[in-house]
């Protein structure tokens, strides 16, 4: 295939984010677009100078498409790439992959029938700190990982209840729409989770989704432990992640300075994160370029499907062991 002719389901500020990108690469031509929403669909229109449609179903009926990026509100992650499938097209998913299991097999299940591509969106991975962190880790740098201390939490959102990512029914839950980021990324240091235990707790009763302080201990085939620390609860916030290992360890804080220490005192430095991104291809634009050339290339998908569900079943199990106050083993 010489050329991946894409549309865009859900025209808002994520999947305009990404057609921003996908724009910039050989391979790949942005052809239509499609939202409920009349007003972000005619602005998509005025910008890229594309057909666009009120529903996906219109849009795969009318389109010459060989593929869509799903960047709709959670909820409709499945249906949406269930029906893409089914119309024999390649799926872009924006995270987090779906809210249960259940509909992550269902999506897994519909392209692998259709013989299409399904690559999840998972970009906090190609990002500079975390992408030199995971380079490191496979790399030897830092001996065995051995712990690892992951915070993001902010202070709590006193005005709410104005977009789609504030309905809980849309957004499942911080896990889903925020740090299932963070999960990837632990994954993709540690490896394979065995267990977990959860804590979650809200900090005002009417602001379910947007006060909440999660914690998780996750542990690791192999005996490491990462410490999740999540939600908007803390006015003073922190965003910070910490990597031990037996012959190392790292810190990095998000854009800031990224500190990398020995056990035996040789070859320590520190660097600015600027420094780290030079030369760094954009974490959005390295995503979708890895899913055009599979699908250009008929190679498998670099985030497939069961990478976005081994996400989701452990923000479940985070919620599970929380509410069950019990440690939960994996899989669910």
């Amino acid at each position: 295939m010489s050329e991946v002719r894409v549309g865009l389901q859900g025209c808002g500020g994520m999947g305009k984010g990404l057609v921003s990108q996908l724009v910039t690469l050989e391979g790949a031509k942005l052809v239509a677009g499609a939202d409920v929403f009349e007003e972000s669909r005619t602005k998509f229109a005025e910008e890229y100078s594309v057909p666009v449609y009120e529903s996906l179903t219109d849009m795969l009926a009318d389109g010459d498409l060989d593929a869509v990026i799903v960047a709709t509100p959670n909820n409709f992650h499945c249906p949406n790439t269930v029906e893409v499938a089914a119309a024999g097209k390649h799926v872009f998913c924006e995270k987090p992959m779906s809210l249960t299991l259940a509909d992550c097999d269902a999506m897994i299940d519909a392209c692998k029938q259709a013989g299409v591509k399904l690559q999840i969106g998972q970009v906090l991975r190609y990002l500079p700190d975390f992408a030199h962190a995971i380079d490191l880790v496979r790399g030897g740098d830092i001996g065995q990982p051995r712990h690892g201390l992951i915070c993001r939490y902010s202070a709590p959102r006193p005005d709410w209840g104005h977009t789609w990512r504030d309905d809980p029914e849309k957004v499942g839950h911080y896990l889903f729409e925020v740090s299932v980021h963070e999960i990837d990324f632990m994954r993709c240091v540690f490896g394979k989770p065995v267990a977990v235990s959860g804590w979650d707790v809200s900090l005002h009763g009417d602001q379910q989704l947007w006060a909440r302080a999660t914690t998780g201990a996750i542990e690791f085939e192999g005996g490491a432990m990462c410490l999740i620390i999540e939600g908007m609860f803390n006015p003073i916030g922190r965003t910070e992640v910490e990597i031990s290992g037996s012959e190392a360890a790292m810190r990095f804080n998000w854009g800031g300075q990224f500190k990398f220490k020995t056990v035996s005192g040789e070859g320590d430095w520190e660097k600015p994160s600027s420094e780290l991104a030079a030369g760094r291809e954009d974490g959005r634009r390295r995503e979708l370029r890895e899913w055009i050339e599979a699908i250009a290339n008929d190679t498998p998908a670099t985030i497939p499907g069961e990478e976005g569900k081994a996400n989701i079943e452990l923000a479940l199990a985070i919620l599970q062991a929380s509410a069950e106050k019990r440690r939960i083993e994996l899989p669910l």
